[in-house]
């Protein structure tokens, strides 16, 4: 009987535990109508932008009414929640997180690169937030929170004024690890929040957007690994996707699953809900879009068609960023051919200024750009059919523009043309099928495809489960749009982007 007794005391605290609703927001870059009306050159900021700025006031409505209506327990912001650290804009979104604080909706939130002007003025901002919290690190606005019977919430700070990267100081990172073993000690599950990425969510991310993950990023997710934190929420890169890492070496036996959510100012205009279990073993996630505002009843199209005009903002960065980096190119060329053919070819073919370069790039790869970007924010790129073909097609747009490039030269060109375009290829393929298969370890013996939009893993003692369920094929899928509405054709049934069957 005693021994009855006491494995009922120690169940106890887990028996009074119940299933947790938590809704996920990321990057809304709230900025006030009022704002909008007085910004003399907004309509040339929002030419430059892929981002729905203009609508952020009545987006973020829309989720808080969402919020209000649901009632999860817990709603996560990882950064980004104004447009630019505006007084105004974290005003609107501090009256709105109090209010659903009063309708007993807890809310927990972390700076992003757009929201610190000065830190004084973010805490000020936040206090009511960090008064509820369990510690805070004296170095960053850095917290451990317990927002929820048996869960831990890490929100890690890597913000610093006027910089797009984030970064920890190692006292951050020390005093990071030490709550996750505090929340271990307690038996709790963990969960971390970071605006930016820890791991990459295709191939070769980091050198197509420096900014996307954490400065020393590796370091900081073995670092987490080895105090047993093994959720990541994200945001930052705008597109949704969920990547799991395995170490493979046996050095750290373990995984890391970093569930990214995309912005919903941003195409398809993302949300998410997690749904913890009772026994804070396993974790849901379940992804919804925005699917209107007052003014626009079918946000689905009307936010598709903004990025596919918006997208080709993109491609003049990337182009310059990619033309910064020829010297990677330019070696291989010299150690083949060497320094003079290199110089001929740099003097001859390479177009002298930016305006020039963006062009090329523009004319032959600009239109499988953007429906690559599109592919890319639809998430799970497999179950749409033109994956491939799309990626074939940016392979042969590559070898058409270098013989373009190299027309300029007739003679380098019979020397130059099959090697270059070999070797564009090669430096393409990693990152682009890795995006179009939505793996990352692309090519290796332990390549990762984990569903981007609905998922549901174990989390036993903080640890996260090695069989995670792998996604159908997408030879077997197929995407249409029913009345405003994502369905997915897979196997005979219908589903929604949720996975609800329809």
């Amino acid at each position: 009987m005693k021994k009855i007794i006491y494995i009922l005391l120690a169940l106890m605290p887990v028996l009074g535990r119940a299933q947790e609703r938590v809704m996920l927001i990321a990057d809304p870059h709230v900025l006030p109508q009022t704002l909008i009306e007085t910004e003399a050159d907004f309509d040339s900021y929002m030419s430059r932008q892929r981002k729905m700025v203009d609508l952020s006031e009545p987006i973020w409505m829309a989720l808080m009414d969402t919020a209000m209506k649901y009632r999860p327990q817990l709603l996560l912001i990882p950064g980004d929640l104004t447009r630019d650290a505006e007084p105004e804009s974290h005003a609107m979104v501090v009256a709105s997180l109090l209010q659903l604080n009063e309708a007993g909706i807890q809310t927990l939130v972390i700076p992003g690169n757009h929201d610190i002007v000065n830190d004084a003025a973010w805490e000020e901002s936040y206090a009511w937030m960090y008064e509820r919290v369990v510690a805070r690190d004296p170095d960053s606005h850095s917290y451990a929170a317990e927002p929820l019977d048996g869960v831990t919430v890490l929100g890690i700070d890597g913000s610093h004024t006027k910089a797009a990267t984030g970064s920890l100081s190692e006292q951050t990172l020390a005093w990071i690890l030490a709550q996750a073993d505090e929340a271990r000690r307690k038996n709790h599950m963990i969960i971390a929040m970071s605006h930016w990425q820890i791991i990459e969510h295709m191939d070769k991310q980091t050198k197509l957007e420096s900014s996307c993950r954490m400065k020393d990023a590796d370091a900081i997710r073995d670092s987490l690994m080895m105090h047993g934190v093994h959720v990541v929420l994200t945001g930052h890169f705008h597109v949704n996707g969920i990547s799991t890492y395995r170490d493979v070496t046996g050095f750290i036996p373990d995984s890391l699953v970093e569930i990214t959510t995309g912005a919903p100012i941003t195409y398809p205009c993302p949300y998410r809900w997690l749904t913890i279990s009772e026994d804070r073993t396993s974790l849901s996630v379940e992804t919804q879009n925005i699917t209107a505002i007052d003014g626009i009843p079918d946000m689905y199209r009307y936010s598709r068609a903004w990025m596919a005009e918006h997208t080709h903002n993109l491609i003049a960065p990337m182009t310059l960023r990619a033309w910064n980096r020829v010297d990677e190119a330019m070696g291989l060329i010299v150690e083949q051919f060497g320094e003079t053919v290199a110089q001929r070819l740099m003097d001859n073919c390479i177009p002298e200024t930016d305006s020039a370069k963006v062009a090329l790039v523009d004319k032959h790869i600009g239109n499988t750009v953007v429906e690559l970007y599109l592919l890319y924010s639809d998430a799970n790129e497999p179950e749409y059919p033109q994956a491939d073909s799309l990626a074939q097609e940016l392979y042969r747009e590559i070898d058409a523009m270098i013989e373009e490039a190299l027309d300029a030269d007739p003679l380098l060109k019979t020397v130059l043309l099959v090697p270059m375009t070999l070797m564009a290829e090669a430096l393409a393929q990693e990152p682009v099928q890795s995006l179009v298969e939505d793996k990352t370890q692309w090519r290796s013996s332990h390549p990762d495809r984990t569903d981007d939009l609905h998922l549901t893993m174990r989390v036993g003692d903080g640890y996260v489960s090695q069989d995670l369920e792998e996604p159908a094929s997408g030879k077997t899928a197929e995407k249409v749009l029913r009345d405003g509405q994502l369905l997915i054709r897979r196997g005979g049934r219908t589903y929604t982007v949720t996975g609800a069957e329809q």
